[in-house]
């Protein structure tokens, strides 16, 4: 009978263990280093580390990601020293995110990076991608598809 409790215990605890028992702990967000556009080079962390940090994935070519830019600027202007921002552009082309962000007027800061790592570590299957990150760099939300500006704000909230 011993025997069998210890065993029970034991698989208790196992089970327990590999559920993440009442505290399991959010999936971390990878750790990119983004290359700045129209801003310094950073990394997830580094803006996470110091409040949380909203990451859009997009590209130029993108009707969905085109149509939400002016949502972001403006939760940008609104939340801006509550939340970091990083517009992280897919483009293949180098200089196509830059030459968008100038003729619209854009502020929000935008980056680029190592596309394939990026692409699989936030296996983005589709953009618009949108991460809400952390303090502890753990991912808050996450969301594919363009939002309004009033679906952006329901969102961001999620972080403030």
């Amino acid at each position: 009978m011993k025997k069998f409790a210890v065993l029970f215990l034991a698989v208790l605890a196992v089970g327990f263990a590999l559920l993440g028992g009442s505290s399991a702990s959010a999936k971390a967000a990878p750790d990119e280093a983004l290359v700045g556009i129209n801003t310094s080079d950073a990394a997830v962390y580094g803006l996470a580390g110091e409040k949380p940090l909203y990451l859009n994935f997009w590209a130029t070519w993108c009707p969905p990601c085109v149509g939400e830019m002016p949502a972001i600027e403006a939760m940008y202007r609104k939340y801006g020293d509550r939340l970091h921002f990083a517009a992280v552009s897919v483009d293949d082309e180098k200089g196509a995110a830059a030459a968008f962000i100038q003729s619209r007027g854009l502020t929000v800061p935008v980056y680029t990076g190592d596309l394939d790592k990026i692409g699989n570590d936030y296996m983005l299957d589709a953009i618009p991608k949108s991460v809400l990150v952390g303090t502890d760099g753990s991912i808050i939300a996450e969301r594919v598809g363009g939002m309004s500006e009033a679906e952006l704000e329901a969102f961001l909230a999620k972080a403030l």
